[in-house]
């Protein structure tokens, strides 16, 4: 762990420090730049290039896969090339926010992806991008939340509808608490517990707040429907069913084989 921090006191204060460095962090990452250069090992910026590559390289194959269910890394790599640069994108802390957090590219300066992660507050995705579309009516906003945050705040839809607020809803359905369970197999030997629920069409739902919908099984047909719901100045939500996290090779670290 390297913590790159402007105030000393802060360095290791969650999680064991191997490297301290104390500074401004534009100034310091410069000199680190200049560092790796003068080591002859290239730059700090072609050291990235290599890691992104490494790291897209298991992202890939996933992303183009046309299996049933649909990947979830299929979902983010569809929303990368239909969003503008500009796109607010919210994750929901369960099934989204591992593969958003990890293969979702930012390409502008500035707050352009936000999740709940480390507060575990499911339900959060929905509510947060109403606030982030008030914050900066003027760029498109997209809130991804798992089928089990979509039933936590599905009256929301009301409120959405009312105030006409044009925000793009992607709900990744496998029937269940995703994290949840996967922490289950992975930490308790596969010893499931009130972490399924029965299928919802969230579509049907949507629709019947009067919200513009899509229900998605086919990899095929999820950049129409994705390309669609972002284009809409109205509220708009796609329903894609997913593959369950914990049948996933998710870019967790405890599970990774």
């Amino acid at each position: 762990m390297i913590h790159l921090d402007v105030d000393p006191r802060v360095i290791g204060a969650n999680y064991p420090t191997a490297v301290a460095l104390i500074g401004d962090a534009k100034l310091t990452l410069a000199a680190l730049r200049d560092a790796l250069a003068r080591k002859g090992g290239g730059s700090g910026r072609d050291a990235a290039a290599r890691a992104k590559a490494e790291k897209r390289s298991a992202f890939e194959p996933l992303a183009r896969s046309d299996a049933r269910p649909i990947r979830p890394e299929r979902v983010v790599a569809t929303l990368n090339s239909v969003l503008p640069e500009d796109a607010i994108v919210v994750a929901d802390p369960g099934t989204p926010c591992p593969y958003l957090s990890a293969y979702y590219r930012v390409v502008r300066t500035g707050r352009h992806y936000f999740s709940n992660r480390a507060h575990g507050a499911l339900g959060y995705s929905m509510a947060a991008a109403v606030g982030a579309h008030f914050g900066r009516p003027a760029a498109k906003v997209v809130a991804v939340m798992g089928d089990g945050s979509f039933g936590m705040t599905v009256g929301e839809l009301e409120t959405i509808v009312r105030h006409r607020v044009p925000l793009a809803m992607i709900v990744i359905s496998n029937a269940s608490y995703g994290w949840i369970k996967a922490g289950q197999k992975s930490g308790f030997g596969e010893r499931y517990f009130s972490v399924d629920f029965g299928a919802t069409d969230h579509a049907a739902v949507a629709s019947a707040f009067g919200v513009k919908s899509w229900r998605v099984d086919d990899p095929a047909k999820l950049r129409d429907a994705l390309a669609a719901a972002t284009a809409l100045a109205e509220p708009a939500l796609v329903d894609v069913l997913c593959q369950p996290l914990q049948e996933a090779r998710a870019p967790v670290s405890e599970w990774i084989a």
